[in-house]
């Protein structure tokens, strides 16, 4: 009997150590282990992160162009000159303004001093000596016909399209890539120097 009795409680012992199931009473089973890979985010590169900003040429003159307004074959366009650098420059009279194709070959083109041969909607301030300040700038406009004076000759004449406009100011030789078509006319329209209002 007494054997007996010892049997039993080792055959309830051994049934205890069973695996519980979902439907048993008890702790829940534990959730299953997912692993989640956590990419680290870099530092903010404050230089990567801003725009890149234009150095100031060896010259301390930088020349650009705003984009050109275009109506019934009239183009105008202002091309403004900053002093970048820290001494004071002067810029006076009429620019000398030359264009380059696009393989960098000069164009055989008339200046119109004052523009008032291309039309009379482009105001020219007339020669003065504009003085720049570091961080100062002056501007003057360009005024050109995208049209053909001899339509019967436009195939033989073909179109003037300069890719890149040459100013030579202050001693210094300065570029701006931009398109000037001027059809089969030649004329080139240039304004005087002048500055902003206000600079």
């Amino acid at each position: 009997m007494r054997i007996s009795y010892v049997l039993v409680v080792a055959a309830l012992a051994v049934a205890g150590c069973g695996t519980r199931t979902a439907g048993e009473a008890g702790a829940p089973p534990a959730p299953p282990r997912h692993t989640v890979q956590v990419t680290p985010i870099p530092p903010l590169d404050s230089e990567r992160a801003a725009p890149a900003r234009s150095r100031c040429p060896r010259s301390g003159l930088r020349l650009t162009a705003e984009p050109a307004n275009a109506a019934m074959g009239l183009r105008a366009q202002t091309l403004i000159l900053t002093n970048c650098g820290k001494r004071v420059r002067q810029v006076s009279g009429y620019p000398k303004v030359r264009l380059l194709d696009a393989a960098g070959d000069p164009l055989k083109v008339r200046l119109d001093r004052g523009a008032q041969e291309i039309t009379t909607a482009v105001a020219d301030p007339g020669p003065e000596t504009v003085t720049l300040r570091p961080g100062r700038s002056a501007h003057f406009s360009l005024a050109w016909r995208n049209t053909y004076t001899d339509t019967s000759r436009r195939s033989e004449v073909g179109a003037t399209v300069g890719a890149t406009v040459v100013v030579t100011a202050a001693g210094a030789r300065l570029t701006v890539d931009t398109p000037v078509d001027l059809g089969s006319t030649g004329v080139l329209g240039v304004t005087a120097w002048t500055s902003p209002k206000g600079g």
